[in-house]
């Protein structure tokens, strides 16, 4: 039977269900009103969404930080706090990188345009603007899409400032340095976070929902996440 991939509802869960479900997974809506038991899961997938609350990580509210839900950031934290506890397989992409980055203590950048310390490639936008990233050697993620540089698309205004502790910067921009994935060694289990958008990752560099093939660093990506699922899924058997 398919790993059950809990994804936290948002607004593109669509997208997220088809990347899961077209890499071999079945998947679980998880709404902030629920109760989740997280042993019906095999994997947890945070996506992107609305800006965290800055006093999550001892910072005032810059004007231009939008969509705050303190509750979401509550559900989101807590999630993903028992599911490295319960060494779960985790997925977190966009706002899901930097969930995972706060829970470890570190910080944003509330505005990459106002605040981030040199000009940047274009990241505010929507996932049509694509830039270069560099993966680090000796990553997972590396090891997953089997490239050193790649393309990806961005659709972001905040990024990770102050690195969270036992966190690994595995890739970044190679145009103005953001950070763009982590990995987090200490779990010893699947724990990536991506500030790009993998399920929007298709041929042509467009949206393959609701019917469209993905690129191969997007396939790789949810593959591998799949088959750490599964593999959890396995040994509770």
């Amino acid at each position: 039977m398919a790993p059950v991939i809990g994804i936290v509802a948002c607004s593109n869960y669509d997208f997220y269900e088809y990347a899961i479900e077209k890499h071999g997974g079945r998947v679980e809506k998880l709404y902030i009103s629920d109760k989740v038991d997280l042993m019906e899961l095999d994997g947890l997938l945070l996506p992107g969404g609305g800006d965290i609350a800055p006093e999550r990580y001892d910072e005032d509210q810059y004007h231009k930080t939008k969509n705050v839900n303190r509750a979401k950031d509550n559900f989101e934290i807590s999630l993903f706090n028992e599911a490295i506890e319960k060494n779960m397989p985790i997925l977190c992409v966009c706002r899901g990188i930097q969930i995972m980055n706060i829970v470890m203590c570190g910080s944003l950048y509330q505005d990459i345009e106002d605040l981030y310390p040199q000009p940047t490639c274009q990241h505010d936008g929507n996932p049509d603007d694509w830039h270069e990233i560099a993966i680090e050697p000796d990553s997972k993620l590396m090891e997953i899409v089997d490239k050193s540089t790649d393309e990806v698309n961005s659709a972001h205004h905040q990024a990770i400032k102050v690195i969270g502790e036992g966190l690994v910067v595995t890739a970044h921009s190679k145009e103005d340095g953001i950070i763009e994935a982590m990995e987090y060694p200490a779990a010893n289990q699947f724990v990536i976070g991506v500030q790009y958008h993998p399920e929007r990752m298709g041929e042509n560099q467009e949206c393959p929902y609701p019917d469209g093939e993905f690129l191969e660093h997007a396939k790789r990506l949810f593959e591998a996440f799949i088959n750490a699922a599964m593999e959890r899924r396995e040994k509770k058997c």
